[in-house]
């Protein structure tokens, strides 16, 4: 699909269509470079342009293509040149200029550079308007809920004590907890660690709804219900009794009496009522045959009390859970407020709460001010809060003359359980949301992945045998599979095979571990490298049995479900480590380091068995010890390996940056020298990831420790890079390889079962309700069966999609094994002829040449960092913790009382184990004070009614870009701007004059009713330079 600049009209929102294989990726690279190119496209400088994806990989690709693209152009390629001389229309030394001035740019202007995951996106337009939601931000974006919420949770139940509040409501809630739980369900023998689990699920649950949750309090109601519950039974069985009728033994009616008796109304959910509770007299016995009719209707009156009991049963399900939330919510904002941190899901959610009230956030017009041009990939994977919270800027962009490019493929939506909602773009491809916009929709029908007979059979499961499928027919007709079209390269039309076979499931002895084996062997005879094959399986435990059946046979594999490094032991050993360093008294911590793979590799390297022997003793006899810390005892014992390999680490922790004390444990325990041909890059991602919460202001070791144990949610940032050049299998689930393609796939298919719905939104106008609903109950209210069968239908397309996603990453071979119990049925019947599929024939690999992955030398420097010994170093070293610690003082000054020098020994007090010693400490007091008392300077430090003080405050610009401020005083009648500088010159005033109109430039956007003015107070000279802004001066 080759588009001219000349072709486009502005605005305009085009959606393009790409199944598997087609191109998107390279689609929508090429429109960014096209129209950074242009001449023709409207605002196309580099800032003016965004493309959102939906994962960091994804992202890093994008920009990877868009490089190459132009790099490609800057070197004459003769494809890139023709193509883009072709659509742009100008000479190829004019174009080849322009791509190179573009790429200078970005490497100039990096930031400017804007391909960004949905979350970093939205996660920067909250953070430029967290004044407006009352968050300070500097703040850090949690990706897992998990820590914090257990931490305020467990502060909650501190006040859970004989005869206080807390106590008694606990009490209630577990009751009625255990009520709804009904008599059949497992005793909660640890009902907190129950209750916080449900209330996790929930609040990632209700964060992806823009509407607000509704809290329906139907106590007194269903208590309402069970009494008349009771009465009419009680009623019916009195009519039994009296009349002597016969109990039927195929009625419901006995379990039902026996669970009322036993007051386990929940027990009377689901129970089928179709027979009557009595036998039918003889016609011949008249007042018989009146009682069985009064019994049959109160029957039947039963049938609708339980039918109501039902429903309400299922709205309130969840309440007691939300009722423990709301008990302990104050605690956890607080929490998260004092921490400077906010969960990932409260970020969309709060955006949208603001947009649900007509509010537009200032951000919003500074980004209209700035982006023109939005490229959204993968766009079948966009959640309805997301969708709501862009649609803001997109029409905004477009109403200025800007375009809007989405690329998907409804086919490809399997991040349901994300909320993600493949019908976002469903109805984009037949409704324009823009109206002022051109619209148009394209399609990218060639596979440029795939084979033919590939190909065809992906085709006749969808399209021949699937229409068969009443029960998924629906379901493919949702997500596109049984219209799309998809043809290959004439050169592959001819090419590929496809096999498939069904075995009976063992667990004991799994048959497709077998033909698994078998496969490989073939493979690898025929010429075809490890590394051309992957396997792939439905679920992470199905992979984690393939790898060991890989292992067992000697057969190199690459699992990317285990490139997470917090699984590793080595990290574990690392993580040990430094939470001893942290917190000394951490005995369990201190052993597993000792005893672990590390330190018996150093001790043997050094000879040392008989001290690794004395380490398992020394444990052993201070397992149970409370009056010392186990490395007190391994001091006195062991005191040269303490002094050779612990004391320097000891002392170094609080006072050396976590990377350098990262480092510096590399070094003491020769962790390259002994593990680096296996853990290099375990190593190198370790200090990565503290260097990206570094970026967060989040590098301590507190921080980092934190996110260690942090098992589900941000795993890609502790996820090494998948290396190149490796000949081995790799091991996969299918939502892994969304958007890979390998030369052969061997896909590993088993029995799938609907396990039913944890959670259920109806939506009701501006509110939401939890719902728990499983089949039996769906009889009590119509609406219940929509609401479950619009849940069926997001399962079946989510399963039918995995499929296509799976079928379609083979480029050249699709195995596909499936393993089948007796009473299973998906996905094995939508394969032809029974799973007994043979077209195409098996060829020999063709023949390449695999390059040779770049190999540097790896150098790891032994010698322990030293501070500069240089006198002019030296001084400069000195000058520049002074002056950081001056600033750490004055951000933890908000105001100045008359007891000044109290409030900066307390700091002092404070600081003094992390930065500097007692002398620069004591110098530094006093020429904080004195600064304080300037007479410029002092009534920016003075309490006043109405004003608000922030110290090391971040501002963001229009464009996102993070400032962060020394001080900013905020009162009713104007904005100031403080800046601290150090030393006794002036030389760097113009450049200090220039960042300062930046700042004022910046804060005034934010605080737009009120002038702006700044102030550089040079610290040593105790002068201050004013600099005015928003129209007056200081």
């Amino acid at each position: 699909m080759t588009v001219k600049d000349t072709q486009l009209e502005f605005p305009h929102f085009t959606v393009l269509k790409a199944s598997a294989g087609s191109g998107k990726t390279y689609a929508l690279a090429r429109r960014f470079v096209l129209f950074l190119l242009s001449e023709r496209v409207p605002r196309n400088r580099l800032n003016n342009l965004l493309a959102i994806t939906f994962s960091n990989n994804a992202a890093k690709e994008m920009k990877e293509r868009i490089l190459d693209l132009l790099k490609k152009i800057c070197l004459g390629d003769p494809d890139a040149l023709a193509e883009f001389t072709f659509a742009l229309s100008v000479p190829e030394e004019v174009l080849k200029a322009k791509a190179e001035e573009i790429t200078e740019e970005i490497l100039s202007d990096y930031s400017d550079f804007q391909v960004k995951t949905i979350d970093s996106f939205m996660a920067t337009v909250f953070k430029a308007s967290a004044i407006d939601f009352g968050y300070n931000p500097d703040f850090e974006i949690l990706m897992s809920n998990e820590t914090l919420m257990e931490y305020a949770f467990h502060r909650f139940l501190r006040n859970v004590r004989e005869g206080t509040r807390e106590s008694v409501f606990m009490n209630e809630i577990i009751g009625i907890i255990m009520d709804v739980r009904g008599a059949e369900a497992a005793y909660l023998w640890d009902p907190t660690a129950e209750i916080l689990g449900e209330i996790k699920e929930i609040y990632g649950k209700i964060a992806s709804c823009r509407n607000s949750l509704s809290i329906p309090d139907y106590a007194a109601a269903m208590e309402e219900i069970r009494r008349d519950i009771v009465a009419l039974v009680d009623d019916l069985e009195g009519t039994i009794q009296s009349a002597d009728l016969v109990k039927s033994k195929s009625s419901s009616y006995q379990s039902i009496h026996s669970a009322i008796r036993s007051g386990r109304f929940a027990n009377l959910i689901g129970r089928g009522m179709k027979n009557g509770p009595v036998c039918k007299p003889k016609a011949k016995d008249g007042s018989g045959c009146e009682a069985y009719e009064q019994a049959m209707q109160k029957w039947q009156d039963l049938e609708l009390l339980i039918a109501a009991y039902t429903k309400l049963y299922a709205c309130s399900y969840y309440v007691p859970y939300i009722r423990v939330y709301e008990g302990f919510a104050g605690i956890l904002e607080g929490v998260k407020r004092q921490e400077g941190k906010i969960f990932i899901e409260d970020v969309n959610k709060r955006l949208a709460e603001y947009l649900s009230r007509d509010l537009v956030l200032d951000v919003y017009f500074r980004l209209g001010e700035a982006i023109f041009h939005y490229l959204i990939d993968e766009f079948q994977d966009t959640s309805p809060i997301q969708w709501h919270n862009l649609f803001p800027l997109l029409e905004n962009s477009l109403s200025q003359g800007g375009s809007l490019f989405v690329v998907g493929d409804t086919k490809q939506g399997i991040y349901g359980f994300r909320d993600a909602d493949y019908r976002i773009m469903r109805d984009a491809e037949t409704k324009n949301s823009f109206p002022s916009a051109h619209f148009r929709v394209e399609e990218l029908n060639t596979n440029y992945r795939s084979d033919g007979a590939v190909v065809a059979f992906t085709e006749e499961v969808f399209q021949q045998t699937l229409p068969r499928m009443e029960e998924y027919r629906k379901a493919a007709r949702e997500s596109g599979l049984l219209s799309y079209r998809q043809g290959v390269r004439k050169e592959r039309e001819r090419r590929g095979f496809v096999e498939t076979c069904l075995l009976e499931r063992n667990d004991e002895e799994p048959p497709e571990k077998d033909k698994l084996y078998q496969l490989l062997d073939d493979l690898r005879q025929r010429g075809y490298r490890y590394s051309d094959i992957t396997v792939l399986a439905p679920k992470n435990d199905d992979v984690v049995s393939v790898t060991t059946w890989l292992n067992a046979k000697g057969v190199p594999f690459l699992s990317y479900s285990s490139l997470d490094i917090r699984r590793r032991k080595i990290t574990g050993e690392i993580i040990s480590l430094l939470n001893f360093l942290d917190s000394p008294l951490d005995n369990l911590s201190f052993a597993t380091f000792i005893l672990g793979d590390i330190f018996e590799a150093v001790l043997k390297g050094k000879g040392g068995t008989a001290q690794i022997n004395m380490l398992h003793d020394l444990c052993f006899r201070n397992r149970r010890s409370q009056d010392r810390a186990l490395y007190k005892a391994f001091q006195e014992e062991m005191g040269s390996l303490w002094a050779e390999y612990f004391d320097r680490l000891f002392r170094l922790s609080g006072y050396l940056p976590l990377y350098d004390l990262i480092v510096e444990i590399y070094r003491v325990f020769e962790v390259f020298a002994l593990f680096g041909d296996t853990e290099e890059a375990v190593f190198a991602k370790i200090l990565e990831v503290v260097k990206d919460l570094e970026v967060k202001n989040a590098g301590n070791l507190r921080s980092f420790l934190q996110s260690a144990v942090v098992p589900e949610g941000d795993e890609a940032d502790w996820n090494v890079d998948v290396p190149h050049g490796i000949d081995a299998v790799k091991v996969m689930t299918i939502h892994k390889a969304k958007g890979l393609g390998f030369p052969v796939v061997i896909l590993l298919l088993y029995g799938d079962r609907n396990k039913g719905f944890r959670y259920i939104i109806k939506e009701d106008g501006e509110t939401v309700t939890l719902l728990r609903l499983t089949k039996p109950m769906l009889h009590a209210d119509e609406a219940f069966e929509k609401l479950y069968g619009q849940e069926e239908m997001k399962e079946r397309v989510n399963k039918l999609n995995s499929l296509y996603v799976a079928f379609t990453r083979a480029g050249s071979e699709l195995y596909v094994i499936g393993a089948k119990r007796e009473k299973e049925s998906f996905p094995f019947m939508l394969f032809p002829n029974g799973m007994s599929y043979r077209a195409g024939e098996p060829r020999e690999a063709l023949a390449r040449k695999e390059p040779d992955p770049p190999t540097a030398e790896v150098f790891h420097h032994a010698v322990p960092p030293e501070l500069p010994t240089g006198q002019d170093e030296g001084i400069r070293f000195r000058e520049k913790s002074r002056g950081e610690l001056i600033h750490k003082v004055l951000s933890l000054i908000d105001y100045v009382d008359r007891d000044i020098e109290r409030k900066i020994d307390g700091i002092m007090e404070k600081l003094r184990r992390t930065m500097g010693g007692d002398e620069i400490q004591d110098n530094i007091k006093a020429i904080v004070r004195e600064f304080l008392e300037t007479e410029q300077v002092r009534k920016y430090y003075e309490r006043r009614p109405g004003r608000v003080v922030m110290t090391e405050q971040e501002f963001s610009d229009s464009q996102g870009r993070l400032f962060r401020i020394d001080r900013v005083v905020a009162d009713e009648e104007r904005i100031s701007i403080i800046e601290y500088k150090t030393g006794s010159d002036r030389e760097n005033e113009e450049k200090y004059l220039a960042q300062m109109r930046n700042y004022i430039r910046i804060v005034g956007q934010v605080y737009t009713g009120r002038p702006v003015g700044g102030l550089i107070a040079y610290i040593d000279l105790k002068k201050a330079v004013p600099v005015g802004g928003s129209g007056q001066g200081q």
